[in-house]
């Protein structure tokens, strides 16, 4: 086993782990990859092309997600090492210029190392995506993972301290709940338990543990109801707030659940708006009173753009992706807000950052397919969509309606009717998706009979989508978008 040993980190070459103190660190594995070449390599320059073939021998890439890489890494090193250990070469590349130690080891067991686990869609994430996961997806198994060297450490270290051992456990439930996979939040909820055994009278907690039950609920994991998980969550959020009244994060995990765009007609026009503005200022409170948070950051981005506000949302999204760069969720929102806002070579420059931290996510696959044939690269979305159809259970029906809308657009109608029929043999077929294949049909009519049918999507959101200009001169259209979601 080869262990590459520098300043306070050790990095395991078979398994592609990197830790510090005996904590693994959660880095996607292209990151560490990019890491790894230039350990290989201590003082010598490795040119970018050099890096790209490398890390990325598909090709399947652009020069921006190696910028990004290096980014990452940069933040993660100097959050526990004061020391510049990538130097960039002008228009040559980098190297890694801090102290290397190659080991060589034989372990006498496996060592069993906690996954980068990939994760699928949440039900929020499901229910806001301009219609196209629809509900089938939220059945599926992504949100976030920090790096315990980035953001969450920094929370540690407000007011009071944490004990070490409560510390300790906060960082380790963190690392969990960032996978956003079952086990992970479930792994989390333990961890967090024990840090308010630890620290009883710390909101961290507390607030942790509102976070856990927001997540279990969001995801619909667990084998209780989502709302149960989501009282807990909100119980757990006051008692933080009992404990300090300045606790940025409890504000969060409040706005976060009360900004859920509830359907208007489930709750009644005014109950629903008076919901979103309370979560909405509860989002802003939290920021106020930490800026450097980066989960309100992005679920207020998230909240701007059901609102119908893409360009808003993307600042604050990249606000949260500044403060927190291996969120998954938040580089695959920015996916979606670039998306929206109709800036495509963002979208796929996001796209990809998420697809190499999680590869098997599917909702990252759904836009990088959508921001290809934006751009106009409508080959290049067909076969993204192909791909999208292999993540998840449900995820072939919606791949079908996207491919009849690429297929149409390109006058392949034979191909188009086809995958369309395909799409709506199946009853939990999303609408938007068929919507958009029958408006590109010239079937107006009945691509609004399909808009209708979407109850509990934010319409202002499914109204940013690129693909239902063709509709947007339709007085039926302005009907839609004010209608009760």
């Amino acid at each position: 086993m080869s262990l590459y040993q520098f300043g306070p980190f050790e990095l395991d070459a078979e398994q592609l782990l990197l830790s510090v103190a005996g904590v693994p660190v959660a880095l996607g594995p292209k990151v560490v990859e990019t890491l790894l070449a230039l350990l290989e390599h201590p003082g010598e320059v490795l040119s970018k092309s050099a890096l790209l073939d490398r890390v990325w021998p598909d090709g399947f890439v652009e020069e921006a997600n190696l910028a990004q890489n290096i980014y990452v890494l940069r933040k993660t090193l100097r959050a526990h090492w004061d020391a510049d250990a990538i130097a960039t070469v002008s228009r040559r590349g980098y190297r890694f210029v801090g102290e290397v130690r190659l080991v060589e080891r034989t372990p006498s067991a496996p060592i069993a190392a906690p996954a980068v686990q990939d994760a699928g869609i949440p039900r929020r994430s499901a229910l806001r995506r301009w219609g196209g996961a629809a509900a089938a997806l939220a059945a599926t198994i992504v949100l976030s993972f920090f790096a315990i060297s980035s953001n969450t450490s920094a929370h540690l270290a407000g007011g009071t301290a944490l004990s070490p051992k409560g510390a300790r456990l906060y960082a380790i439930g963190r690392y969990y709940w960032n996978q956003r996979t079952a086990s992970g939040v479930t792994k989390s909820l333990a961890y967090f338990t024990q840090v308010v055994d630890t620290d009883p009278r710390d909101a961290r907690g507390y607030a942790a543990l509102a976070d856990a039950n927001a997540i279990m609920a969001d995801y619909g994991y667990g084998s209780l109801k989502s709302p149960v998980y989501m009282e807990r969550a909100h119980a757990y959020a006051q008692k933080a707030l009992a404990l300090d009244a300045d606790s940025a994060e409890a504000y969060a995990v409040l706005g976060m659940i009360d900004s859920e765009m509830m359907s208007e007609k489930v709750l009644g026009r005014k109950a629903a708006a008076a919901r979103t503005a309370r979560g909405i200022a509860e989002l802003r409170r939290s920021i106020a009173l930490d800026a450097s948070y980066g989960p309100a950051h992005e679920w207020y981005g998230i909240a701007l753009l059901e609102g119908g506000r893409a360009h808003d949302a993307l600042r604050e999204l990249q606000a949260a992706a500044n403060l927190d760069p291996l969120s998954i969720s938040t580089t695959a929102w920015l996916s979606s807000a670039a998306y929206l806002d109709r800036q495509y070579d963002e979208a796929i420059a996001y796209a990809h950052q998420a697809i190499d931290l999680a590869p098997s996510r599917p909702d990252v696959w759904q836009n990088l397919g959508l921001s290809y044939e934006a751009r106009g690269d409508r080959a290049l979305a067909i076969a993204t969509y192909k791909i999208y159809a292999t993540k998840c259970a449900s995820c072939a029906t919606q791949a079908s309606a996207l491919l009849a809308h690429a297929y149409a657009v390109q006058h392949e109608m034979p191909l188009a009717r086809a995958a369309l029929a395909k799409a709506q043999a199946d009853p939990n077929a999303p609408p938007s998706d068929i919507a958009t294949a029958l408006a590109a049909f010239g079937e107006r009519t009945s691509a609004f009979v399909w808009l209708r049918r979407m109850h509990g999507y934010p319409h202002a959101l499914i109204a940013l989508d690129p693909r239902l200009d063709v509709l947007r001169h339709d007085a039926r259209f302005r009907d839609f978008v004010q209608s009760p979601a």
